[in-house]
């Protein structure tokens, strides 16, 4: 029998400072949002001040995922990255929306009302999420507006559900880097308040502009291609014991060795082997800090069977010895 999702709540409720009257509605102003929720699991509130609330959800130990059901007292516009794991957002007012972001895509929605039901699918899920008021929105953009913007803050304005970008855009390698300097930052305090408001308003300056001013760098391949080395960057974090050849990797993909090397570095700016041994760094300081794991036990999880190459290869990756996270 299959097993359903588990299911939780919670609220995202702006203060009202004021109700601008229009011709057809009454548009709610508002500058704070008020957050609550119950224990999802693994959330973690990173910022909630003034008009600008971020969470990260991450877990791998569901069975299905589960669903989350959202409330609140007024409209509310959400940048979701799903950086594992797939996101559906059904708005419970109408039928005719339903945004559906699939691992390793980006969007931003509105929603007039919250009154919706989120699902994350999979075992294994992992977001970054950022509720901004209108107005909190509108300070940041000023007048700089792009023809998304145009048509998202029309939508805005009539209080009509609606999505950002028609089709789902690829979390970039850009994007990755920021979003990990936000999830790993250090500071505490009002340090560590300042800084991540910081950086997650560049973030949504970068998403909001990538369309008026794309970057150059920026690699664009099938969404196909895209997300074979989506299927194969997840294979290589679920499997960074094991031995991880090209050959294995490129069936994995589904196209040659010669296009899995070239097409990853062109999308992750490094080859493939160097991202796995980051890969490996990144988990074995999780699992120091986080389970307290000896440098032996790390050093197997991460697929090194000699703890001094293990050592040898944390330093030249990381900077510093692995024993110096260890309290």
């Amino acid at each position: 029998m299959k097993q359903g999702l588990k299911s939780y709540t919670t609220k995202v409720n702006f203060g009202v400072n004021k109700v601008e009257k229009s011709k057809t509605n009454n548009a709610l102003k508002k500058d704070y949002i008020p957050y609550s929720t119950n224990i999802i699991i693994g959330e973690d509130l990173l910022v909630h001040k003034g008009n600008l609330v971020a969470a990260s959800k991450s877990c791998t130990s569901t069975t299905s995922g589960f669903t989350v059901n959202v409330s609140g007292n007024c409209p509310v516009i959400k940048l979701h990255f799903s950086l594992r794991g797939q996101y559906t957002n059904t708005y419970k007012n109408t039928s005719s929306f339903k945004a559906h972001i699939p691992d390793g895509y980006c969007n931003m929605l509105y929603v007039p009302l919250l009154n919706c039901q989120e699902t994350y699918s999979g075992k294994h899920h992992k977001t970054l999420e950022i509720y901004i008021s209108q107005k909190g929105l509108e300070k940041i953009v000023g007048n700089n507006f792009n023809s998304n913007l145009e048509q998202f803050f029309s939508k805005v304005k009539s209080l009509e559900p609606g999505l950002y970008y028609k089709k789902n855009k690829q979390i970039t390698v850009k994007f990755k880097n920021q979003i990990n300097e936000i999830l790993q930052c250090k500071y505490t305090g009002i340090l560590k308040e300042n800084y991540l408001k910081s950086r997650l308003t560049v973030l949504l300056i970068d998403f909001l502009m990538k369309t008026a001013n794309p970057v150059a760098e920026e690699v664009i391949i099938s969404e196909s291609d895209y997300l074979a080395l989506v299927r194969v960057e997840k294979y290589c974090k679920q499997n960074l014991k094991e031995k991880l050849t090209i050959n294995h990797l490129s069936l994995i993909a589904g196209f040659n060795t010669t296009k899995l090397k070239r097409d990853f570095k062109k999308v992750y700016k490094t080859t493939i082997f160097k991202h796995i041994t980051q890969l490996r760094m990144q988990k074995a300081k999780e699992l120091i800090q986080e389970k307290g794991l000896s440098i032996a036990e790390v050093s197997y999880e991460v697929g090194y069977s000699n703890p001094q190459h293990f050592t040898a290869a944390f330093k030249k990756t990381i900077g510093y010895l692995p024993s110096k996270l260890i309290k």
